[in-house]
């Protein structure tokens, strides 16, 4: 099986000359849940899919209480965790600072060798060309809210694809979709994620 890419237009402050050049970019076909992982495990180990899930929750948990006491945490064959913080602008001494104003910032992955080394092998296939559909903006909202029906969350990055908008229409579904309380974000800057609220019904 091969994974897609398409050509991307550089952003404009990197064009030389006048001249716009291109980058590949994946094509997420989807993306895997821990239940898709679970039931891809459960087919080549004795573990049933639940007991797999309940491994993996398990192994997420002790991960992030290894971060909490200010460990690092090495997946070897996956890769290495640590956490970033961030602290007041303008700070010259450490008189200056209080524990209370440094704060968590992000989680940092940097993937392992091996990890690396495995994914060069993988067979790419560029994307065909399709004409490109425009939905209006209710179209556009229900087409998230189907998704988020199927999936448990959505990226605006995946918004943008299935709806074949710009990330500024992306947004404003969003927010949207946010204001009207039935949807919620999640995460703060690249991590972002969206998803619909609990308990809450359609209007």
């Amino acid at each position: 099986m091969s994974a897609k890419y398409r050509l991307v237009e550089n952003p404009p402050a990197s064009r030389k000359e006048g001249v716009t050049e291109l980058h590949a970019r994946i094509v997420a076909s989807r993306t895997a849940t821990m239940d898709d992982l679970a039931e891809e495990i459960s087919t080549i180990s004795s573990f049933s899919p639940g007991d797999i899930k309940g491994l993996l929750t398990s192994f997420s948990e002790v991960i992030i209480r290894r971060l909490k006491n200010g460990e690092n945490v090495n997946l070897e064959d996956l890769g290495y965790y640590s956490v970033s913080l961030e602290c007041p602008k303008g700070v010259t001494s450490d008189k200056q600072i209080r524990s209370a104003s440094v704060r968590f910032k992000n989680v940092n992955f940097r993937c392992s060798a091996k990890m690396k080394d495995s994914l060069k092998t993988m067979t790419l296939e560029r994307e065909t060309s399709k004409k490109k559909q425009r939905f209006s903006p209710e179209q556009r909202i229900k087409h998230i809210q189907n998704y988020l029906q199927s999936n448990r969350t959505v990226t605006a990055s995946q918004c943008c694809a299935f709806n074949q908008c710009s990330h500024f229409s992306t947004m404003s579904d969003l927010r949207a979709l946010i204001n009207a309380e039935k949807v919620e974000k999640l995460g703060y800057g690249k991590n972002v994620l969206y998803m619909l609220r609990q308990n809450t019904n359609d209007r």
